[in-house]
């Protein structure tokens, strides 16, 4: 591979460039699967109804409900798109019913993901250029605090709906040459309809806007865009057949700004400044998600670090320069457009700022900006001791920035993000417990201090050994006539009037060491006290 510019020459041996390309994605696995079932500290109630979903369907061929095979999953009065709990069928197959393999079809999609970008950039530069900046946007992603941190999680088809939406782009671009592509786009552009709401608003409009780019090409190539509209219809009749019912629009319901307006201002107002929010470089480069006005949730991102590293803000400047004096007007294009629409996902919701996961795909053309500006920097200067002591510092730089990241995500995040507004830790604990004690008594309740609490009996007990026994309660629950074994947070315990009548067997703290839930049984003629 030759990059050409016309005062310098970069050569790059070819088979470097794999070897590069498959470093990348060895890190790019490594960062995703790195105490995978440690970080995030916790299980959230979504990631445990995909993994029981998955379950389910692996041993019996229903969802929980009893449903066989459905195309949405009903779960906490919405509908889970399917592409997730399917993928995660494989990985529970392999490693059993636990975090870890819950959470691996989003490392797979993440590191897919990094793959998809390398091929799409490849499509959109000139082959001279176009590889060197395809091998620096995949590092980018590989390493990006934003796509790492979805990439760990099972929030529904999040890092699936970055990479089928890259993948469909790059086979469309592909098909410019060979038109058989086009139906290989359709067929990943509805897939992702079917990974995570908000690709149901960027991608048809996404869609819709390469079909207006490339206009001429599907009147040329008639046959083909046909048999792609024939596919599209047999593949997205179960997702308008959704939509047609109540249960598709009860996610929307949900969230909408338009099921619960504002009261300061109106639902317009709400709309514009939280989509310019997600150009802030508050939450671009500076605080990300955490930081955001009216944001309380600690689960979506890292204190102290935007979406993007900070190092970013002047390459994608820099990239946009470069792409706009090249004259690549295909490529301005798609990714104006992108980033244009990226922030839809969110805009619409009762989020009062920018929001990570809702906004994921953004992910993408920050990546390639990135990239392209860095390479422009780069071709900047024609003596070889500017470029290599510019690229030395720039590593500098890179390095420096990605080793913060991972001290914040690895060490300091799960101290903070743990708790009721974080990842919810606990419930593996407290099941733990009643099962190696449930024998001993006739009631043992987990506290409601979860998102949708009874998913977690489900999930950490699928073979239903305590099924008559483990509910859901409190210490209002408490009968003195049954042998009760409860598990209470610290706030519930120090308020219950009960307080000085229970007997603590043990404690479940957070990483942070703060005592996160107590587990005991009352015994009324005590007069202990906490």
């Amino acid at each position: 591979m030759t990059i050409c510019k016309s005062s310098a020459m970069i050569k790059v041996p070819f088979k470097l460039e794999y070897l590069l390309l498959a470093a990348i994605l060895i890190l790019g696995l490594f960062l995703r699967l790195y105490k995978l079932d440690a970080v995030p500290a916790g299980f959230f109630a979504d990631e445990a109804s995909i993994g029981y979903n998955a379950f389910t369907i692996l041993t019996q061929g229903k969802d929980e409900h009893g449903i066989p095979h459905p195309i949405f999953f009903k779960a906490f009065g919405e509908y889970k798109n399917p592409l997730q709990i399917y993928s995660t069928v494989p990985f529970v197959a392999l490693f059993g019913l636990n975090e870890f393999s819950v959470r691996l079809a989003s490392v797979v999609y993440g590191v897919l993901g990094i793959l998809a970008l390398f091929l799409l950039v490849r499509e959109l530069f000139p082959q001279q250029e176009g590889e060197m900046i395809a091998l620096l946007s995949a590092f980018f992603l590989a390493i990006s605090p934003w796509h790492i941190h979805i990439s760990r999680v099972a929030l529904e088809g999040i890092a699936a709906f970055v990479f089928f939406t890259t993948l469909a782009v790059y086979f469309f671009l592909k098909s410019k040459n060979s038109p058989l592509y086009l139906l290989l786009s359709v067929i990943t552009f509805t897939v992702s309809l079917y990974s995570y709401f908000p690709a149901r608003v960027f991608v048809p409009l996404l869609t819709l806007s390469l079909a207006f780019l490339y206009r001429r090409f599907f009147l040329k190539h008639r046959v083909h865009t046909m048999a792609g509209l024939f596919i599209l219809f047999l593949l997205i009749f179960p997702f308008f057949q959704a939509l047609a019912s109540p249960s598709g629009w009860a996610r929307w319901e949900q969230v909408s700004i338009f099921s619960q307006p504002p009261a300061s201002k109106t639902a317009t107002q709400h709309i514009i400044k939280n989509y310019f929010s997600h150009f802030s470089p508050d939450f671009l480069f500076l605080k990300g998600d955490i930081g955001m006005p009216g944001s309380f949730i600690t689960r979506h991102s890292v204190k102290g670090i935007g979406e993007l590293y900070l190092f970013q803000l002047p390459l994608t400047l820099l990239g946009i320069v470069f792409i706009i004096k090249n004259k690549q007007k295909a490529t301005l294009f798609l990714l104006g457009v992108w980033l244009v629409l990226y922030p839809l996902g969110s805009a619409f919701t009762v989020d009062e700022s920018a929001r990570a996961t809702r906004s994921i795909i953004g992910v993408i053309p920050w990546q390639i900006l990135s990239a392209a500006g860095l390479f422009y920097l780069l071709t900047l200067f024609s003596k070889n001791f500017i470029k290599i002591l510019l690229t030395f510092l720039l590593t500098v730089i890179i390095f420096l920035s990605f080793q913060i990241f991972l001290q914040k995500y690895f060490q300091d995040y799960p101290l903070y993000s743990s708790d009721y507004w974080g990842w919810q830790y606990g419930p593996k604990e407290i099941m733990g417990y009643f099962l190696s004690h449930k024998d001993n008594f006739d009631d043992l309740y987990l506290s409601g201090e979860f998102n949708a609490p009874e998913i977690f009996l489900k999930f950490y007990d699928p073979g239903g050994k305590c099924l008559n026994k483990c509910r859901i309660g409190n210490l209002t629950s408490y009968n003195p006539a049954r042998k009760q074994l409860f598990a209470v947070s610290s706030k519930d315990l120090s308020n219950s009037p009960l307080r000085n009548y229970f007997d603590i067997y043990q404690t479940i703290y957070y990483p942070n060491k703060n005592p996160a839930f107590y587990l005991g049984e009352i015994h009324p003629n005590n007069s202990l006290s906490l």
